[in-house]
Parts: C-alpha cells; sequence; structure tokens
C-alpha cells in the first residue's frame, strides 16, 4: 500500500498548482515527530500508514477535492490574463466613441454659428466647449493606460520584448574621432552603412561601429551633432516614440543639432494603391513590415504632417521637408530634417 500511496502523491505532485502543495505536505510528513499524530488522525478513516490499511472508496472523493482546488487556482490565473486581454480590447473601443462623439460635437458647433447671438447661444457654446474639453480629458487617460500596459505596468515574461542588445563599441578608434568632431550617427543602420556617420545596430553586422539598442546610445547629452534613421521610426509605437524615444534623441543632440528621418510614405502609399499603381500585398507589407525576424515588424505609419507635428512636440522648432512620395524600391517614402 505504501509504494500506491507514493504513485498517487506523485502523480499529484505533478499539477501545476496542487503540485507544489503536495510536495510540500510530503515533506512535512517525513518529519519524525508528526508521523505518530498523523497515524492517530487517519486510523478511524480506515487509513493507516503503519497497518496499511487505506479505504479504497474515499479516493474519488479526494481527487475531485483536489481537483476542484486546482481548477479554481487555475480559472483565477486564466481571469487575470483575460483581464489584460480584454482591457485594450475596451480601450480601442472607447476611441472609436471619442471619435464619435467629437464628430457630433462638431455638428453642433456648425449649429450653434447658425444660431447666432443671444443668451442662449452663449449658454449652449459654453456646454459644447465642456463637452469637448471632457472628451479630450478622455483621451488622455486612454492613452496613459494604453502607455501604462505596454510598458509601466509589465513584468519581464509578460509579453512584454525588452530592448536587450549588450552595448558594444566596435569601432574604437572611429568614435573617438567623430566624438571630437561633433558626432553624426546612423540609427538601425542595418545592412547600409552610411559614410559619415556612426553606424548603429542591434546587430554586429558589417559596417557596424556601434552595437547597441537605440534607446541605450553611449553618447552623454548634447554630444550628438545629428541623427539619422532610414526606415526605423515606423518600427516603434507611437506613444512610445513620444514619450521615451523621440526626447531620449532630442537630449542627446547639442544646440542647433539636427534630426533626419527617413520613413514609408503612408499617404503616397495609399494613393498609389487607390490608383492600382501598387497591389495590395505591397502595400501590407510595407504597412505592417516584412516580419521575416524579430525587429522587422512595422507599428506605425507617417504622412508628412504627421511626423512633422510628433517632430515639433518633441521639443524640434524647424521641420523642413527633403523629399515626399519618393520611390524606392516598391516603397514611397518622405525624408524630413528638423532642427533644435
Amino acid at each position: 500500500m505504501k509504494a500506491f500511496l507514493r504513485k498517487f502523491a506523485r502523480a499529484l505532485a505533478g499539477l501545476p498548482v496542487i503540485g507544489r502543495l503536495v510536495r510540500i505536505a510530503v515533506a512535512v510528513i517525513r518529519l519524525p515527530e508528526l508521523r505518530d499524530r498523523l497515524e492517530l488522525a487517519l486510523a478511524p478513516h480506515g487509513v493507516s500508514t503503519g497497518n496499511q490499511v487505506f479505504d479504497a472508496e474515499q479516493l474519488p472523493n479526494l481527487l475531485q477535492a483536489l481537483s476542484d482546488v486546482n481548477h479554481r487556482q487555475l480559472s483565477e490565473a486564466h481571469a487575470r490574463d483575460n483581464l489584460v486581454q480584454s482591457v485594450p480590447v475596451a480601450l480601442r473601443r472607447l476611441t472609436r466613441d471619442i471619435v464619435e462623439l467629437r464628430a457630433q460635437n462638431g455638428g453642433l458647433q456648425a449649429q450653434i454659428q447658425a444660431l447666432g447671438g443671444g443668451a442662449d447661444h452663449a449658454q449652449v457654446q459654453q456646454l459644447s466647449e465642456s463637452v469637448a474639453y471632457l472628451l479630450g480629458r478622455v483621451e488622455f487617460v486612454r492613452r496613459e493606460l494604453m502607455f501604462e500596459m505596454r510598458y509601466g505596468a509589465s513584468t519581464p515574461g509578460q509579453g512584454v520584448q525588452p530592448l536587450t542588445a549588450k552595448g558594444e563599441i566596435v569601432a574604437q578608434e572611429k568614435v573617438a574621432q567623430a566624438r571630437s568632431a561633433g558626432a553624426r550617427v546612423n540609427l538601425g543602420c542595418g545592412h547600409v552603412p552610411l559614410d559619415g556617420y556612426l553606424n548603429v545596430d542591434r546587430r554586429a553586422l558589417p559596417g557596424v561601429d556601434i552595437v547597441a539598442e537605440v534607446d541605450a546610445l553611449p553618447f552623454d547629452e548634447g554630444e550628438l551633432a545629428e541623427i539619422c534613421s532610414a526606415h526605423l521610426l515606423e518600427h516603434f509605437p507611437l506613444e512610445q516614440l513620444r514619450r521615451e524615444l523621440l526626447p531620449y534623441w532630442t537630449r542627446l543632440l547639442r544646440a542647433g543639432g539636427a534630426f533626419r528621418a527617413i520613413v514609408p510614405d503612408g499617404a503616397g502609399m495609399a494613393r498609389a494603391y487607390a490608383s492600382a499603381e501598387y497591389s495590395f500585398e505591397n502595400l501590407r507589407q510595407i504597412t505592417f513590415g516584412g516580419q521575416d525576424y524579430d525587429g522587422d515588424f512595422h507599428y506605425n505609419m507617417f504622412s508628412v504632417d504627421s511626423l512633422s507635428q510628433l517632430l515639433r512636440e518633441a521639443g524640434f522648432s524647424k521641420v523642413d521637408v527633403i523629399a515626399e512620395n519618393r520611390e524606392n524600391g516598391g516603397c514611397k517614402e518622405f525624408e524630413l530634417v528638423a532642427s533644435l
């Protein structure tokens, strides 16, 4: 019977939640000072470790009780997972509601203008402005929640992919010379390093001078003369760019420094697809990335106006458009240079 009990305990030990408790209980039972007490407690129920008496009729009830406890524990874990999945869905639904309410408020504004002056007009105008303010606050809270769920409220191993490349200065002499003259860096260079720049990538590819993540560069604030990025920004979510990356890169630039960006031209691609110049498959791949390796996924799309506004929010005083709707291997792109 002892062999049976051992086999039974091993089976329970394999359960995801109960197993740990079973292993602890077995360790406790093996203590000599508790063995006699356990013997006395189980004897009335037909279970005896000394006499090898076991009431088999109790086994189904015991198994059912353990199964119920294990199921409840797993259900609670699933409930937490479902909450994490359902909240973003609810927030996206809230976004659609905000857009609809703003449209309705815009129609109300037009009606107010048609009414003309008067006390009633002033009251309705004040009400409309209050509605617009409240919608703005709701949108602010929504963005804060989404950002915290993606970055602030997460812990390692919860699905967020951290930026974890081990930093290394490969071209020590080149970097030292560039520092003395005002370094110009090319972020996310990949297989296309640029002459005259310190080429940075998270992979040690040929031509890479610095292996680093774009949010952990080996430079001090105000040290760089220029930051260049070609087809990099679309690989990051909008809020990460707005709150983390662009402010960080701005701090690295010295007074009068420049930020150069080349990104897919979302508006140009949409026009090309609408006019049948580009196929749907081409539009899909440019929009969402080739997805061939980690880092080859797109999270964002830009127009000249949207990226210009984003750069101004980051503190750049001047944004010049170098090119737009430019053809580049089946991709429409535009290029901007923003100056501090």
